[in-house]
């Protein structure tokens, strides 16, 4: 090979090499980095009310468009100590998939419940930045406490569930915790701690969005929503002591 071509040809691997380089560092730049969602369903009346993943669809793709990788879970039944662990193995998967990020929970009505179940009981403090509430009875409903064993009942004021979930700090470890409630929201018992929780909380309360199960599609809601998810407080900060 003459001096000449032997050049050429160390140019030629120099500059594939620097592209290749180029092409890797593109890639890690345009790598997510923004924190994996978890949307969390709620109630299902034992299975007799239609599977409400679907309403959660507008807030996936909202979600999605800002660069969040987004997991809506499907939850196992209407126990929410299940529930919650059925959350810890999808907050697992996602973090799997983006090592060092924490994520974000965003939960209806009872699913706000298994939410805070992982958050309290589970480890999920260490690994959750932002949650989010979205017409979460927190001390509880009590119509749930004429439901069969299994089919909701831990939403009863009263439940061990309950009870426990509500004993000592409502709102533990470093996360940031948002609760939303809108106008057409079923009453709960607790009166204002129903919503507003102790230890610190971001609080909406009185939202004009819509009936309790279209509240994951509601684009007010959804706004709040992406505003909590953004380090926002899309209400007021309220810091009951805890009891």
């Amino acid at each position: 090979m003459t001096q000449p071509v032997r050049r050429l040809c160390l140019a030629l691997v120099t500059i594939a090499a620097i592209a290749s380089v180029a092409i890797v560092a593109a890639t890690a730049v345009a790598a997510p980095t923004r924190n994996p969602v978890i949307l969390i369903h709620g109630w299902t009346a034992g299975g007799l009310l239609p599977p409400q993943k679907a309403t959660f669809e507008p807030m996936r793709r909202a979600l999605a468009a800002d660069g969040r990788p987004v997991h809506v879970v499907d939850l196992p039944g209407d126990v929410n100590v299940e529930n919650a662990a059925a959350i810890a193995r999808v907050v697992a998967q996602a973090r799997s998939g983006q090592p060092g990020h924490k994520v974000d929970l965003v939960g209806h009505s009872m699913g706000g419940l298994a939410a805070r179940h992982y958050l309290k009981f589970l480890g999920g403090t260490a690994h959750v930045e932002h949650y989010v509430s979205m017409g979460t009875g927190q001390y509880g409903w009590r119509p749930a406490c004429l439901l069969p064993p299994g089919t909701g009942d831990d939403m009863c004021p009263t439940s061990p569930f309950l009870r426990a979930l509500n004993r000592g700090d409502d709102t533990p470890g470093s996360v940031a915790y948002t609760t939303l409630r809108t106008i057409d929201d079923p009453p709960a018992a607790g009166g204002q701690r129903n919503r507003h929780l102790d230890g610190g909380v971001c609080v909406r309360d009185g939202i004009d969005g819509g009936p309790h199960m279209d509240e994951p599609r509601n684009p007010r809601i959804i706004a709040m929503v992406r505003q909590a998810l953004n380090d926002g407080c899309p209400g007021e900060i309220v810091d009951l002591p805890v009891t």
